[in-house]
């Protein structure tokens, strides 16, 4: 619910549209404005989360900078990710070859592909935490695998980014189309996998 808004918002149809397809993996990069006023009323938030306890994450930034800010998360997304599939392959020994090949090669097109890939990953992370509880650095011989540990934990760390993220930039027309148009425009220009929202008032 957007119960912030002005008696009869014609923005917040459209951005809880957004929170309703793509709520459970959506990152919002949010410009100053009336959707940062209404979306991030504190010490309440109209943002929720759905019966598995996954919502929106949800950021304000600058009114000028909102679609530089945007593109930073999907460029950290894209490190994120690249970093994962590196340590992954490491670790088919222990989590099995078939589970890394499927993680891997998931065809994430449609929400149910998300979904199985969702159930890839919870079941990486199991078999992740298991390996790393049951690596006992204390005794002999275990000090060498310290490094395979780490590597454990940290790709424990990041493993949520197999799940694919939405990423949207969500502001006015105050922002999209005067202070911040040049770097919307550079942002669109990259060509990177990002979502814009533009809510005209005018």
């Amino acid at each position: 619910e957007f119960s912030g808004a002005c008696s009869g918002c014609g923005e917040t149809p459209y951005v809880k549209l957004v929170s309703q397809l793509f709520g459970d993996r959506a990152i919002v990069a949010n410009a100053t404005g009336c959707s940062s006023i209404y979306g991030g009323n504190l010490p309440t938030t109209p943002w929720s989360q759905n019966a598995d306890g996954r919502g929106p994450a949800w950021s304000n930034s600058l009114f000028e900078d909102n679609a530089e800010f945007g593109l930073g998360f999907r460029l950290t997304l894209d490190k994120r990710l690249e970093y994962a599939s590196e340590l992954l392959p490491k670790f088919a020994g222990t989590v099995g070859a078939e589970l890394v090949d499927a993680i891997l090669k998931a065809d994430q097109s449609t929400e149910a592909g998300i979904l199985q890939q969702r159930g890839r990953v919870q079941l990486l992370k199991e078999k992740l935490e298991a390996f790393v509880r049951s690596d006992d650095l204390s005794r002999p011989g275990k000090a060498a695998e310290a490094a395979t540990t780490n590597q454990a934990k940290e790709l424990l760390s990041v493993a949520d980014v197999f799940v694919k993220q939405s990423v949207w930039i969500i502001g006015g027309d105050g922002w999209a189309y005067d202070i911040g148009y040049g770097g919307l425009d550079h942002v669109l220009a990259s060509g990177r996998n990002v979502n814009v929202l533009v809510l005209d008032t005018e």
